[in-house]
């Protein structure tokens, strides 16, 4: 059956907990028939202060020691009070007694991971009674968790599933104790986020940029896995990843990742608070305003611009040597709006396949290189040093928006493409290699306008191990000063004379005039790009 016919339980017991977190981070010391205690809600205890009463809660023990004899008396006084189940750490202690203790008492006990700490241990098992609409909670109401999502997919494909946002980190994961399973989906799980691994982000920059199921081969270590993007429409909310059994995971476990990703898509969706859709109408304004789709008064009543106010533009996008960082705009798009919101709540963020832009609507650009340089301070943990700005020059038009998004495009052009490119930059950083860029672009468009002489100098110095083209190229850069052409290259004078009219004689290059100098230095400029 699919993924949506799959039912729901509204009551959820100690046996849910156990089975929806599961292996390494929590297993069950009791009997398996003591987990039919219902659970409402987790208690944080310290061993040294009385216990309070906790009706259907989950007692998490910090600092208690399974074996100390205070132990045993802390679970029958639980028991009394009404928990539904207690959490303990062995670290290394068998915890016998202990266990004998709660049978006894009928109090469920269980063992978290030595490596999680209390506090992950709490919002994780917070997360997954959310999942499930404990406590009221609408989740119940919109279908299954994403825990159960989880393990039904790993049910039909055989293998561990993970349900990413996407910060990549773990939003869920499937738990079935018989599930085939790898050392770094582990870590993944222990940590609640994804390693950070080269091929990783690779990784995840073709998935994005991909419809549908994408399979990935076995890599590092990491066995073979099958992916699909969690979308709403075009817009990426996270990604969901399933370890293939070793036959693969077939027609029936693809139509399950689809299946679970249309429902988390929905899950996710529901669950989102006010502010988030706030964020999510800014960005469909900021887009069709970058792209003059509205009038002006419309622009500054969608993005709530003061009548008046300078506006500031940025535009983000990591640069051509990020080692698998280039199309993960996704990723950073989701990095910067947790820097942007809390500093300019009034800002619109609105991300696109090749960048993210920021608009301000107000303080102009002061305002925008003073953001650009927080957030590139904040990212760098997550993106290194391959992320770059532009910053548009401001205005009071809302109608200039295109034009301003224009400018950073162009920018980023030329920053994302060099790597000694300013981290932050204006038009004024960037306006001779944007020149060129564009020169090579009509070149591109009109290849009869290149003197053909250009090309046959390359490919005989190629085929000859000449030196034409540095000889020429020195030669121009110095203005046709010839002792300072050959000083640069370390050569005689008259050596470079000797280069120079043989350049003229070979392959024609006119050099008479100032306009023929420039256009053949614009080419071999271009080449060395």
């Amino acid at each position: 059956m699919s993924l949506s016919d799959r039912p729901s339980s509204r009551t959820f017991t100690v046996r849910h907990l156990v089975d929806g977190i599961g292996a390494p981070i929590l297993n069950a010391l009791t009997a398996q028939g003591a987990l039919e205690q219902p659970v409402r809600g987790t208690v944080l205890h310290d061993p040294a202060d009385p216990l309070p009463p906790g009706r259907d809660q989950v007692l998490l023990m910090p600092g208690l020691l399974a074996d100390q004899p205070a132990a045993a008396e802390l679970v029958r006084e639980a028991a009394r009070l009404g928990y539904s189940a207690m959490v303990v750490k062995l670290r290394g202690a068998k915890g016998t007694e202990l266990v004998t203790e709660a049978e006894g008492s009928g109090l469920p006990l269980l063992a978290a991971a030595d490596e999680v700490s209390w506090r992950h241990l709490d919002a994780l098992l917070l997360s997954v009674l959310g999942s499930q609409g404990v406590g009221g909670g609408s989740a119940a109401d919109s279908g299954d968790g994403l825990f159960a999502l989880a393990n039904a997919v790993s049910a039909v494909i055989g293998g561990s599933v993970a349900i990413e946002d996407l910060d990549r980190r773990v939003m869920a994961y499937s738990s079935s104790p018989d599930q085939r399973i790898d050392s770094l989906r582990r870590e993944g799980i222990l940590s609640r986020r994804v390693p950070e691994i080269d091929h990783n982000l690779e990784r995840y920059r073709v998935l994005l940029g991909s419809e549908g199921v994408v399979r990935f081969p076995e890599a590092l270590g990491a066995l073979p896995r099958a992916a699909v993007t969690i979308r709403a429409g075009t817009q990426p909310l996270g990604t969901i990843w399933a370890i293939e059994s070793p036959d693969g995971i077939g027609a029936d476990g693809e139509r399950a990742l689809i299946d679970c990703a249309r429902l988390a898509a929905l899950h996710i969706l529901r669950n989102r608070n006010a502010s988030e859709l706030e964020l999510q109408k800014r960005e469909s304004a900021l887009l069709g305003a970058l792209e003059g789709l509205w009038p002006t008064h419309e622009t500054s009543f969608r993005l709530s611009i003061p009548p008046g106010a300078e506006l500031g533009l940025l535009g983000f996008a990591a640069s051509a040597d990020a080692r698998g960082l280039l199309a993960l705009t996704a990723h950073l798009g989701h990095a910067l709006t947790r820097y942007v919101v809390p500093v300019r709540p009034d800002a619109s963020i609105a991300t696109t396949s090749r960048a993210i832009y920021v608009l301000l609507p107000g303080g102009g650009s002061a305002a925008a290189t003073r953001l650009a340089k927080g957030a590139l301070t904040s990212i760098r943990g997550s993106f290194g040093d391959f992320v770059r700005v532009a910053i548009a020059p401001a205005d009071t038009d809302p109608a200039s928006l295109p034009a301003m998004r224009r400018e950073t495009d162009d920018i980023l052009r030329v920053t994302t493409a060099h790597p000694d490119a300013p981290p932050v930059a204006t038009l004024d950083d960037v306006r001779a290699r944007l020149l060129l860029a564009r020169v090579g672009d009509e070149l591109s468009h009109e290849p009869r306008l290149r003197h053909p002489g250009v090309a046959a100098m390359v490919a005989h110095d190629t085929e000859n191990g000449t030196d034409f083209v540095v000889s020429l190229l020195a030669w121009l850069e110095a203005v046709g000063n010839v002792a300072e052409a050959a000083a640069r290259l370390g050569v005689h004078t008259n050596t470079l004379r000797y280069r120079l009219r043989r350049t003229a004689e070979l392959f024609g290059l006119p050099l008479e005039q100032p306009d023929d100098r420039l256009a053949v230095w614009l080419q071999l400029r271009l080449l060395q790009r």
